[in-house]
């Protein structure tokens, strides 16, 4: 009497190796990339630190230098960073006034 094993269909086992990349992936993004997702991007800073700056009357510095914007780390630095490196990041820095122009600032 000849037995007859359990066969799995070649598209079940393409959808189960699937299954365990999603799953790898997911693992690997929750474990090893949680770190990254608290940084924010220059964009982001900026309108974040236009933001704290307007909330304080549009005083202090013209450049924005004195404006530090949480999670701001563009290059990997272990420090957050100031509203003045996201405005020459985004070319908003040409003359003395034209961050706290593109602020909104007077």
């Amino acid at each position: 009497m000849k037995l007859k094993g359990i066969s799995l269909p070649i598209e079940m086992m393409v959808i189960i190796a699937i299954a365990v990349l999603v799953l790898v992936v997911i693992g690997a993004f929750f474990i090893g990339g949680a770190g990254k997702l608290s940084t924010v991007d220059d964009l982001t800073a900026f309108g974040q630190g236009c933001q704290q700056w307007r909330a304080t009357g549009c005083s202090g510095t013209v450049d924005g230098s004195g404006i530090i914007v949480k999670n701001y780390r563009p290059t990997g630095e272990s420090s957050d960073q100031s509203l003045k490196l996201a405005c020459e990041r985004l070319s908003k820095l040409d003359s003395a006034n034209s961050c706290k122009k593109a602020c909104g600032c007077p």
